[in-house]
C-alpha cells in the first residue's frame, strides 16, 4: 500500500492562505518541529502523519478554548477558503458554483483526490437536500474534513448547510449533509 500523501496545495491552502495572518512566530517554530516549513518552499506532498501532526498543533495553538473537534472543524473550513485563493482552487470552485451542493458532491471523490492520494467516499442520497457521505478518514482528523466539507457546501451556493459526524470507526467516518432548498438542490 503506498504511503499516504496530502499535497502541497492542501498545505497551502490551509497554512500559507487560510491562516494568512494567524501564524505566529511560535506556530511557525512548532510547524517546523512537526516537518512543515513555512519559512521555505513547500513540499510537493507531506505524509499522512505529518500533515495530522501540523493540524493538531495549529488547532492547539489558535483555538485553545475550544474542544479539539471544534478547533479541528474551523481549520478545514479555513482550509477550504484559503484552498479557493490557489490556481487550482479557482478552477476548481469556479465549476462547483455552477453545478450546485447536488451535483457538486458528486464530484467529493475528485475533489479529495485532488488534495491527496487516499480519499475514498461513497454518497448516499437521502432526501432531496440531504446526503450521507462515507469516507475512508480516521482520527480526529475526521472533525478537519468535517469544516471542509461544510464550507465545501456553502461554495456551492447551498442555503444554510450543515455537516455533522453520523458514525465512525478507527478507519472510517460517514457525515450527513444537508442544506434548504434554493438554488439547484
Amino acid at each position: 500500500m503506498p504511503e499516504k500523501l496530502v499535497f502541497e496545495h492542501t498545505v497551502e491552502g490551509l497554512f500559507v492562505r487560510g491562516l494568512v495572518g494567524r501564524v505566529t512566530p511560535a506556530l511557525r517554530e512548532r510547524l517546523k518541529g512537526v516537518g512543515v516549513d513555512l519559512d521555505r518552499k513547500l513540499q510537493p506532498a507531506y505524509g499522512f502523519d505529518t500533515f495530522c501532526s501540523a493540524v493538531r498543533v495549529a488547532a492547539r495553538e489558535l483555538h485553545p478554548e475550544v474542544p479539539e473537534e471544534v478547533g479541528y472543524g474551523l481549520l478545514g473550513e479555513r482550509m477550504v477558503d484559503g484552498y479557493r485563493e490557489t490556481v487550482l482552487g479557482r478552477a476548481a470552485f469556479g465549476v462547483i458554483q455552477l453545478l450546485g451542493p447536488r451535483r457538486a458532491l458528486g464530484r467529493a471523490q475528485q475533489m479529495f483526490r485532488s488534495g491527496n492520494n487516499y480519499s475514498e467516499i461513497r454518497l448516499a442520497d437521502v432526501l432531496p437536500t440531504e446526503v450521507h457521505l462515507w469516507m475512508n478518514e480516521a482520527g480526529t482528523l475526521r472533525y478537519f474534513t468535517q469544516g471542509a466539507l461544510l464550507a465545501g457546501l456553502r461554495a456551492t451556493g447551498a442555503h444554510q448547510p450543515q455537516v455533522a459526524v453520523q458514525d465512525f470507526s478507527e478507519a472510517h467516518v460517514t457525515y450527513r449533509l444537508t442544506w434548504r432548498d434554493g438554488r439547484g438542490a
